[in-house]
Order: C-alpha cells, then sequence, then structure tokens
C-alpha cells in the first residue's frame, strides 16, 4: 500500500497556514499535512518525521527560509526532501537564485494563486506515487532475488547430498541384512562402518562449503582465482559429473586478483549452472564448458564460453534483465544472471554476454560467452 504524502507548512504567519491547510483540505484526501510556526520547528519536525515535500515562507524572523533550507540541506536525513519557497511576488527576482542555489525547486509567490499551488502538488504527488510504487518493485525484486538464491544454494546442495546419502542408506541396510542373515562377519561390519563415516564426513565438508559460500562479506581481499573456480567446481561436482560436462580450464595457476572472494564464487557457479542446464535442455551431445583466465596489467578477464550453440541473438541483450528466463516457469524466476550482474557491479566490474566460436582441440564449439572483467 502507497503511504499519504506527508507536507509540510512553514510559515510564522497562523493565518497562512490556516488557508493553506483549508486549500490543501478541500482538493486532496491522500496527503497529510504537517506545520512549523518557525524554521527551527522545522527542522526538528523534519527531523522526527521526515515529510515529502516542504513549503517554506523566505521571509520569517529569527531564522528564515534560506537558513532553515541550509540546515535541511546538510543533514543526511532530510537533505534530500524537496523544497517550495513562498516569497512575496515584489521580492521574487530577488530572492530566486539565492533560493536554487540553497535547493529550492519550485517558488510560490504571495499572494498564493490558489490553481497554480494545486496544480503544482498535483505533479508532485503523482511523482511521489510513482516513486514510491518504484521502491516497492525494488523491495519485491529484492526479496524474490534472496530467496531465488537460496533456492539455487538448497537445490545445489541436494544435488552433492544425493548420492553420499544412498552409499550410507545401502551399507545400512546391507548390514541389517546380513546380521539377519547371519553373514556378517567383522570385516565387512568395520567396512560399512568405514563407508558410513567417509560419506557422512563428505555431508559435513559440502555443508561448510556453501556456509562459506553464502557468507557474501563486502571486505576486499588478496586471492588466488584458479582456487576459487576450483572451489566453485566442486560445489557444482555432482552435477557435473551426472550431466557429463566437460570442464577445461585453462589459466596460471597463480592468478591473484583483489575482490570480494565470495561474492564471485557465487557468480561463477550461477554462470556454470545456468550453462549445465542449458546444455542439458537442449540436448547437447557434448558438453563443454571452457574457462579462461587473462590478466593484464590493468585487469584481470575470466571467460565462461559453454557448447550449448549459443544463446538466440534477439533475446541476447535482455538476458541480465530481472525476471527474464527462457526456462519453464518450474524451473527458475530468471533472476540468477540478474543477481551476477549486481555482484559484479557491487564489485566495481563488469560482466558482458555474447555468442562465441571455441577452438578446442582442431574442433569448433559454439556457445554463450559469459566475461567477466575485473580491475587489478
Amino acid at each position: 500500500m502507497v503511504k499519504k504524502l506527508k507536507i509540510l507548512i512553514v510559515d510564522d504567519t497562523p493565518a497562512n497556514i490556516i488557508s493553506l491547510e483549508y486549500l490543501l483540505d478541500e482538493y486532496f484526501s491522500d496527503i497529510e499535512v504537517l506545520t512549523a510556526n518557525n524554521g527551527e520547528e522545522a527542522l526538528k519536525i523534519s527531523l522526527h518525521q521526515v515529510p515529502d515535500l516542504i513549503i517554506l515562507d523566505i521571509q520569517m524572523p529569527v531564522m528564515d527560509g534560506f537558513e532553515t533550507a541550509q540546515f535541511l540541506k546538510r543533514n543526511k536525513k532530510t537533505k534530500d526532501i524537496p523544497i517550495i519557497f513562498l516569497t512575496a511576488a515584489f521580492k521574487e527576482e530577488e530572492f530566486q537564485k539565492k533560493g536554487f542555489e540553497v535547493g529550492a525547486v519550485d517558488y510560490l509567490t504571495k499572494p498564493i494563486n490558489n490553481n497554480q499551488l494545486i496544480n503544482k502538488l498535483r505533479l508532485y504527488i503523482e511523482i511521489f506515487k510513482k516513486n514510491q510504487e518504484l521502491l516497492m518493485n525494488q523491495k519485491l525484486l529484492s526479496e524474490q532475488t534472496k530467496l531465488a538464491a537460496m533456492g539455487e544454494m538448497i537445490g545445489n546442495i541436494a544435488h552433492q547430498w544425493r548420492q553420499p546419502l544412498s552409499v550410507i542408506s545401502t551399507a545400512a541396510t546391507g548390514m541389517l541384512v546380513q546380521k539377519e542373515c547371519g553373514i556378517l562377519s567383522d570385516d565387512m561390519f568395520k567396512k560399512h562402518c568405514e563407508t558410513i563415516e567417509q560419506n557422512a564426513q563428505y555431508l559435513s565438508k559440502v555443508i561448510e562449503e556453501f556456509r562459506n559460500f553464502i557468507n557474501t562479506g563486502k571486505d576486499k581481499i588478496k586471492f588466488n582465482l584458479k582456487a576459487t573456480i576450483d572451489r566453485s567446481l566442486s560445489l557444482l561436482k555432482a552435477d557435473i559429473e551426472l550431466n557429463n560436462v566437460n570442464i577445461i580450464v585453462n589459466s596460471d595457476d597463480f592468478v591473484e586478483v583483489y575482490g570480494c572472494e565470495n561474492e564471485l564464487n557465487q557468480c561463477f557457479v550461477k554462470i556454470v549452472r545456468n550453462a549445465i542446464d542449458y546444455m542439458c535442455e537442449n540436448h547437447i551431445k557434448n558438453r563443454y564448458i571452457f574457462i579462461d583466465i587473462i590478466k593484464t596489467k590493468k585487469t584481470t578477464e575470466i571467460s565462461f564460453v559453454d557448447s550449448g550453440g549459443g544463446i538466440d541473438e534477439a533475446i541476447l541483450d535482455k538476458v541480465f534483465e530481472p525476471y527474464f528466463t527462457t526456462k519453464h516457469k518450474s524451473q527458475g524466476k530468471g533472476l540468477g544472471l540478474y543477481i551476477v550482474r549486481n555482484l559484479i557491479d557491487s564489485m566495481g566490474g563488469k560482466i558482458f554476454v555474447s555468442n562465441k566460436t571455441y577452438n578446442y582441440k582442431d574442433e569448433d564449439f559454439v556457445g554463450a560467452n559469459f566475461t567477466i572483467i575485473l580491475d587489478n
């Protein structure tokens, strides 16, 4: 629900405030009117209730409108509140320049033209409503982005856990059957227990890896890029093996970058997971993902090319948009690559997508090419 617009009227003449209140009440039902009789009172109200618009008289004793506006603009909490100055008509030209210098967005001259005021306020209210709707949509998108990331993480954990859980179940069931049949030897009992222990440790390791994966601190550190890619691929090990995907990494083992390692790790996982899904959905037989790291004096470039046949040129420029997806609705919300772009942007990097022909062992593979560029 869109909240009401708060308008603060500041004037040292009570009759002027009453007149404006009456006028606003007559024409608008979706605004809340706040009032102040001087600049000091206006500052206190603005700090505690944060109005969305201030109609501010210039000529007031002790603290005039210009001084009040200057104080408002210096405070982080109130600096973005739009101010409409009230000024006597015969001083309009004198005050206009100074008013705009201290942050006025508009002017009204006394005596106030009612139609002019109403029209101006209708415009501001419309802008306010649009901004509120935009903020609500951004909040909704943010929540959906978090849920999409969590869902993807849970899906990856499920893939990693499926095989070891099956092994544990088989070992436990085997022991029970052998015990009931009287054929469970000490050696076999020990072997089954060791199998269960090894797989339990693997499950614990997976949880620890994903715990680190979602711990996305903003602190930048120096880290080994090849090692980070290896960790990303280990999180997708079950998917990679199950779907017969060949991962070819071309990189120096000692390439170091300065940035947010965990966030970059998330980006790698999402890009590789997307490529795997795309190749499987399109029934690609020879499934490859080529990862190249190129370091120059100024930048580090990480390139991911798959063998999925490429992305339709008509939609290539839309893949980073929120909610855009080529998958069935049950398979995703279209937020994966949107999340990637936001993470890369937050690191000060850039990401591009194109189609590329990649030559490997004298054979050409056509696929999508996602390239991340980070400053050294």
